[in-house]
């Protein structure tokens, strides 16, 4: 199959390593994989989605925190990135699927949850607003959406505790030069107007947000993330300096 590859990336078997790096600091500066006011608005029988799912790991991570009787897939442009099979719980399905086009339509109407991370760099003009058209075609009604981002225009990055760290200007004028290139190259951009917008606009209602601090548990060195993810039976979220995360649904 050929696919309409938009992740600049690659797809080598180190960016698959830094994806699963990626997503156990994603998780334990958020303190969760599903923010805790979704779990006990599931039935038995949950069905969740992952949507550029990567590696799979997000499912892989919360089918064996869940209960066995929920289901889990994952749907990526690319299978490239995939944990093998052999690795994933029983329960768990990763298969092809691109966010920027429609699902098919037997899969409308089908999921609990649905979840959406850091896929920033594959959106442009016009794209926020089709992406979350198609993604919310397959929750059933009352479901969940989490739709968590970084917010990479404005961040700035600051020294390590080692006196040897790479210093903090020199970390913001390369995001600066990143930003530029992607916006340049990709249309790389940030919904523009605003999140909350964004949702509104798509009928959506009952939303909450959560925002943590980026460096809150020292563990990143020179790292520094602006995470934003959303929650509820549609949600939305935005954040400078931390993680994000709203909740709401529609009416």
């Amino acid at each position: 199959m050929t696919y309409d590859e938009p992740y600049w990336l690659g797809r080598a078997s180190e960016e698959q390593q830094r994806l699963i790096k990626q997503h156990y600091i994603w998780t334990k500066n958020i303190g969760y994989l599903l923010p805790p006011s979704i779990p006990p608005t599931l039935p038995p029988t949950a069905k969740i989605a992952d949507i550029g799912t990567g590696t799979g790991i997000w499912l892989s991570e919360l089918s064996k925190a869940s209960p066995p009787t929920y289901t889990f897939s994952g749907y990526d442009i690319s299978p490239d990135q995939f944990l093998p099979s052999s690795t994933l719980p029983s329960n768990v399905t990763l298969t092809h699927g691109d966010f920027k086009k429609p699902f098919p339509t037997h899969l409308h109407g089908t999921y609990d949850v649905v979840n959406i991370r850091l896929v920033i760099i594959s959106m442009g003009p016009g794209i926020w607003e089709s992406t979350l058209r198609h993604v919310l075609a397959l929750l059933k009604p009352g479901g969940a959406i989490v739709w968590t981002e970084g917010d990479f225009f404005v961040a700035r990055g600051f020294r390590g505790a080692e006196l040897a760290s790479t210093p903090g200007h020199a970390l913001t004028r390369a995001q600066e030069q990143l930003n530029a290139t992607l916006t340049k190259r990709f249309g790389y951009n940030w919904p523009p107007k605003g999140w909350k917008a964004l949702f509104e606009d798509a009928g959506l209602v009952r939303v909450e947000e959560d925002v943590v601090s980026t460096d809150r548990l020292g563990f990143y060195g020179d790292w520094g993330w602006c995470g934003v993810w959303g929650v509820g039976e549609y949600g939305e979220g935005r954040c400078w300096g931390g993680g994000g995360e709203e909740e709401g649904g529609r009416g």
